[in-house]
């Protein structure tokens, strides 16, 4: 059901890994030029909202501490603290994701026709759990990691494509 979804999400990881390599801890807490969230709350965002979408597969979520920092209503101003570190956040990220298109892969496809909970996507053409993680595992996750992106370039880094 979401052999697409789960390709696409392993090619972002791939770019994922390429840019956080040329992230500095220095600009960890910086906003980023134009959309002002800075790379620390791009990663723990990533790594909550794959976590939350495990849940929707019966899974739970690995850093509950981290849903108010970087969860949906969560602000991007993030205190700055030596305990968030670009490998630990990175490690989040893809250890989140790893996860969700393991369970994404074993889903069952009668679940995923259920409709979601989730009152962001009320009254959008998001309908079904299937649809909440596909989001998740492809346009939710490229958003962001074009985000990073931005982040890494503004430390003066070449395109990477």
């Amino acid at each position: 059901m979401f052999g697409s979804a789960i390709a696409i999400n392993e090619f972002l990881i791939v770019n994922f890994q390429k840019i956080v390599q040329d992230l500095s801890e220095e600009a960890l807490f910086q906003p980023g030029a134009g959309h002002g969230h800075p790379p620390v709350w791009i990663m723990g965002h990533l790594a909550v909202t794959g976590e939350s979408g495990q849940r929707l597969l019966g899974g739970s979520v690995s850093h509950p501490d981290w849903m108010p920092l970087f969860g949906p209503g969560s602000t991007d101003q993030i205190a700055k603290t030596d305990a968030m570190t670009i490998p630990q956040l990175a490690t989040a990220v893809t250890t989140a994701y790893e996860t969700l298109r393991t369970m994404a892969a074993a889903a069952d496809p009668e679940a995923m026709a259920d409709n979601h909970r989730i009152p962001l996507f009320r009254g959008t053409s998001i309908k079904t759990v299937g649809d909440c993680v596909t989001l998740l595992l492809t346009n939710h996750f490229g958003f962001h990691l074009a985000q990073l992106s931005s982040c890494r370039r503004t430390e003066g880094h070449a395109p990477l494509f």
